[in-house]
C-alpha cells in the first residue's frame, strides 16, 4: 500500500492524535515514516539592523526554535521506535509551512502525507487559513487528513 509516509508536526496535541494514527498505518502497511517539522523563515527585515545587544537575543530565539523543532520530531521517533516502525527525523526551513511540507514530500519521495487539521469553519477559517488546505491544493501525492 504505502511505503513512505510524511508526518508533519507542529507539536500540538491535535498532531499527537494524527501521529499515533500515522504510526499505526505505517506499521500495518510496512511503511517507513519521515517525521517532519518546518521552521518558518524569519523575515530578513527583523535581522537587518539589530540594536546593540540584540544579536544574542536573536541567536537565543533561533536556537530555541530549532530545539523545539528537534524535540517535536524526536517525540515521533520515540513513539515509532516503540512500535518497530523505521523513522527519519527531518527539520527544515521554508518560507511557509505548507510549501515546506509539499517540497519535503516530493524531495523525499514520500507516497503519502498524513497530517492533522483543526477543522476550523466560517470566519475563523478565512482569517486564520489552513496549512492542511494549502497542502491538499498543492500536493501531487495523496494527503490523508486526520481529525
Amino acid at each position: 500500500m504505502f511505503k513512505h509516509i510524511l508526518i508533519p508536526t507542529d507539536g500540538s496535541p491535535l498532531c499527537a492524535k494524527a501521529i499515533a494514527a500515522g504510526i499505526a498505518l505505517a506499521k500495518e502497511s510496512g511503511a517507513r515514516i519521515t517525521a517532519y517539522h518546518v521552521l518558518e523563515a524569519v523575515p530578513a527585515r527583523l535581522y537587518a539592523f539589530p540594536y546593540r545587544g540584540e544579536e544574542e537575543a536573536i541567536a537565543e530565539f533561533e536556537q530555541r526554535r530549532k530545539d523545539a523543532a528537534r524535540k517535536h520530531v524526536a517525540d515521533i521517533a520515540r513513539a515509532a521506535r516503540k512500535q518497530g516502525v523505521p523513522l527519519e527525523p527531518v527539520v527544515q526551513t521554508a518560507r511557509t509551512p505548507y510549501e515546506g511540507i509539499v517540497r519535503a514530500a516530493h524531495d523525499l519521495a514520500c507516497d503519502l502525507i498524513l497530517m492533522s487539521s483543526h477543522g476550523r469553519r466560517g470566519l475563523a477559517r478565512l482569517t486564520v487559513g489552513s496549512v492542511t488546505d494549502k497542502v491538499i491544493q498543492l500536493s501531487k501525492i495523496p494527503v490523508l487528513v486526520y481529525r
